[in-house]
């Protein structure tokens, strides 16, 4: 009978950290749930079919042209505008404006900050501000 091999400490972490790495790289290269094909369910393959070609549609400076009826809130005080994400940075530029941040990455690199056109929570009152994490989410997607 051969004797089994004891494995060192430094063998179980170097092991440890190879696996979590490869996980990392397969989570990464994984389509999302998003990337999925529903059209088996006719209810509503349409409307994200719809979603899905109007989000692939990219304006020249690689950001995504958004509006108001895309999303669930919309924080702005403007109807519409360009999401763009740049190195880890999402910025919003309503037509005519300049870029605001919509991060605090935007911010450290030098972008405005979307005070000015951070539309206010009328529910909340108190001058709190509408939620930005759907649309910081989509942005968030285009990095």
């Amino acid at each position: 009978m051969t004797e089994r091999r004891q494995y060192s400490r430094g063998e179980w972490i170097s092991a440890g950290v190879f696996f979590v790495i490869v996980m990392v790289v397969a989570a990464s290269c994984w389509p999302s749930n998003s990337d999925k094909d529903s059209s088996s369910d006719p209810e509503t393959s349409t409307e994200q079919s719809s979603q899905h070609s109007s989000s692939a549609a990219k304006d020249p400076s690689g950001g995504l042209p958004v509006t108001a009826s895309r999303f669930k809130e919309w924080p702005f005080t403007v109807s519409a505008g360009v999401l763009q994400c740049e190195g880890g940075a999402v910025t919003f530029e309503p037509p005519g404006g300049p870029r605001y941040a919509v991060n605090g990455t935007a911010t450290d690199a030098g972008y405005p900050a979307m005070t000015p056109i951070w539309a206010d929570d009328t529910n909340l009152g108190n001058g709190l501000k509408v939620d930005i994490s759907e649309v910081l989410d989509k942005g968030r997607s285009l990095c």
